[in-house]
C-alpha cells in the first residue's frame, strides 16, 4: 500500500509538470517530445509521430558509480 501511494504521488507530480529528485538515485522530469516521422516495420509505410510529452530519468552519481 505504501509503494502504491508513492507511485500515485509521483504520477500526479509528473502529470503536473513537476520534477522529482531522489537524492542518490536520480531525477525524473517531463520533457516535450518533437513531431517526427517513423516507419511501420512490417509495411515500411511512413507514420506521423505527434508531439507530446515523455518522462525522462537521469541517474544520480551514486547510481552511476555502481558496477
Amino acid at each position: 500500500m505504501a509503494v502504491e501511494t508513492v507511485f500515485d504521488t509521483m504520477k500526479k507530480a509528473l502529470s503536473e509538470g513537476d520534477r522529482i529528485e531522489l537524492r542518490g538515485f536520480g531525477i525524473f522530469n517531463v520533457r516535450p517530445r518533437k513531431t517526427g516521422i517513423g516507419r511501420n516495420p512490417r509495411t515500411g509505410a511512413e507514420v506521423a509521430i505527434p508531439p507530446g510529452k515523455a518522462v525522462r530519468f537521469k541517474p544520480g552519481k551514486e547510481l552511476q558509480a555502481l558496477q
